[in-house]
């Protein structure tokens, strides 16, 4: 499998080492940009992404403005966004070439067929068809399984061998962190972005978190930045944050998928399975509160750095400053009264909850501002792909879209 994958700037042709060998028959392999496995979970969330934004790199698309093939590069034909494809080599300039990728029950037939007027060195060039996913059977996977993914060729109308793989469908819950070039887990590509895949600020149960929010009374309305006034956004997010720790949710440090061949990759529960578990590892506490934070219009991101993901918000819409970071695995650290049960205790009782709850929400700001400011120079530089500073708006705005709630099981 060759590691060329969709990217978010710059062109994804991929690069070669300078060869003057004769060219021989045609031959190809598979390609996949995540290696033998299949993520549902960043397929369907990127379904409306396009990677290059205005700058075509394929080479059927090529305008006066495009992206230039350099030397080196292979050069890419059809969808440039296609996470699977067909690398070719031993072309001649010129080549009518068919290419054909099937997997039952996931996906219509993906084709491709012109000419490849452009081949890079050793006669290669990239084929990517446009694949027709059915993303209502994509969202239902909830346990990984073996599938057979099927490429077929044919060169100026001569099939060449087809070549039948074995992938692994991964679970809607298995969210791709970093994808390696090869076996030895360096040369990283951060996948991190997709974690916003899992903040919903549309989902259902959204409403019944600022319901109950407001039912504990330490704010009388969510209206985001409205008041212009720090402290009260600061008080939304307290508010929100007692309403969580009323629902019981403890942390849990169950996180870990069976790992793949190159592709790094996290469990990640949706807003529902937390709530109904009552359970939230780092990463599942974290979307829980920003999708709450994004339906109310309080801008929040995901912070990654090895090993965990914290949240971060902004107490004023347009700060330049970094944001005030919350560790969500504090969450569980109150044992307070669930929400219905509130008008029963005594005023002194319920006044000793809030303080201690104010009090833990004190101490997860604290620790996440401490990280942020220990890991600032590394999270602005973006130098490390294991740190990101994940901004749900952006994401949302380049095309990462929620995973849909279903009731399906």
């Amino acid at each position: 499998m060759s590691a060329t994958a969709p990217t978010r700037s710059g062109s994804p042709h991929t690069t070669e080492t300078k060869s003057e060998t004769k060219l021989g028959p045609p031959k190809f392999k598979p390609f996949s940009f995540t290696g033998k496995e299949i993520f549902p979970s960043a397929l369907l969330s990127t379904a409306g992404v396009d990677w290059n934004g205005d700058e075509q790199s394929a080479e059927d698309k090529k305008t006066d403005e495009d992206a230039q093939i350099r030397k080196r590069e292979i050069p890419i034909y059809g969808d440039e966004n296609s996470w699977l494809g067909v690398e070719l080599s031993e072309l001649n300039k010129g080549a009518q070439v068919s290419v054909e990728i099937t997997s039952d029950g996931l996906m219509k037939t993906a084709k491709w067929q012109g000419t490849v007027a452009t081949v890079g060195q050793q006669g290669r060039a990239l084929i990517r068809p446009k694949v027709i996913w059915d993303y209502q059977a994509l969202r239902k996977v909830l346990q990984q399984r073996p599938i057979n993914v099927i490429f077929s060729a044919s060169v100026d109308g001569t099939p060449l061998p087809e070549a039948t793989e074995v992938f692994t469908l991964r679970s809607i819950n298995d969210c791709p962190l970093y994808v390696s070039k090869d076996k030895s887990g360096k040369n990283l590509t951060s996948l991190s972005f997709l974690f916003a895949a899992y903040v919903n600020e549309n989902h259902p149960q959204v409403q019944e978190i600022l319901k109950e929010a407001l039912e504990c009374h330490i704010v009388d309305k969510f209206d985001g930045y409205l008041s212009e006034n720090p402290k009260e956004v600061f008080l939304q997010v307290f508010s929100i944050w007692n309403a969580l720790q009323r629902r019981g949710i403890k942390y849990s440090n169950v996180a870990a998928t069976t790992p793949g061949d190159r592709v790094f990759s996290q469990s990640v529960r949706f807003l529902d399975q937390s709530i109904s578990d009552h359970q939230a590892n780092c990463v599942d506490g974290t979307v829980l509160m920003a999708s709450v934070l994004q339906k109310i219009g309080i801008k929040s991101y995901l912070v990654i750095i090895p090993g965990h993901c914290f949240l971060a918000f902004d107490l004023t819409p347009d700060s330049a400053a970094l944001p005030i970071g919350l560790e969500t695995t504090m969450l569980g650290k109150n044992e307070i009264t669930d929400v219905k049960n509130l008008g029963y205790l005594p005023k002194q009782e319920k006044f000793k909850e809030y303080d201690d709850s104010y009090k833990t929400f004190g101490e997860a700001v604290d620790t996440g501002i401490s990280t942020i400011q220990a890991n600032a120079r590394t999270l602005q530089s973006q130098s490390d792909v294991r740190f990101r500073l994940v901004s749900i708006e952006d994401e949302r705005n380049f095309g990462i879209q929620p995973i849909s709630f279903t009731m399906d099981k």
